[in-house]
């Protein structure tokens, strides 16, 4: 992402959905720069439930195992704030202009540091007290089992996973590892997805395809 960020606040919306949008600019930069066009990001401002900082506080735990950091440093800090600053710099680009605090900070802010923290824990193999699929709500759950599925974990247990060997494009599946596979074929979909909260499943295509070695 490109261009300067400002902070604006929206001061009236029509019942047909158009927004009145008032922000203060640098008159300079607007004449030097001809600003014309403008990207809005729309910030949720619902207050974060204690259950979200207790889960983000969680998996800062178990990063802050796997790098060493010793258990009695004051709320894992340096694994915090370093979790934090990669964050922003990887993800958020310039939304994010400060360091956060995970006591106010606007909900998306939250749920896509959550986010963030479970991939990084699916891309480097850290082990979690408990099953990651119990930090994810309905709103992410999608997101959590395609990123399973790029690192071949089992989106139940966090072991390695597999695809079954006659998958096609168009299949919707689950990365599973062999136990629950198997559990899963003992108790039939329908039954399997009630009891650990899944949805559809994900849509496979070329792409996951190849990364199992399935023919295509």
């Amino acid at each position: 992402m490109t261009g300067d960020t400002i902070v604006g606040e929206i001061i009236n919306v029509s019942p047909s959905g158009e927004a009145t949008i008032k922000a203060t600019i640098s008159l300079d930069d607007y004449t030097r720069k001809g600003y014309r066009k403008v990207l809005i990001y729309l910030q949720d401002d619902r207050q974060i439930s204690d259950k979200q900082r207790r889960f983000c506080y969680a998996l800062i735990a178990d990063i802050a195992d796997w790098m060493g950091e010793h258990a009695k440093s004051a709320d894992r800090e340096l694994t915090k704030t370093y979790m934090k600053l990669k964050f922003i710099t990887e993800d958020m680009e310039p939304l994010a202009q400060h360091l956060f605090s995970m006591a106010n900070a606007p909900m998306d802010v939250i749920n896509g540091f959550l986010k963030f923290l479970i991939d990084f824990i699916l891309e480097n193999d850290i082990p979690t007290k408990k099953s990651l699929l119990e930090y994810v709500d309905e709103n992410s759950i999608k997101d959590y089992i395609y990123s399973c599925l790029i690192n071949k974990k089992c989106c139940i247990c966090g072991k390695p996973c597999d695809l079954p060997g006659n998958v096609q494009i168009g299949a919707k599946v689950f990365p599973l590892c062999r136990e629950h596979q198997a559990e899963n074929n003992k108790i039939g979909d329908i039954e399997f997805k009630t009891l650990y909260h899944l949805d559809e499943g994900i849509v496979a295509d070329k792409t996951i395809l190849r990364l199992f070695k399935r023919k295509t």
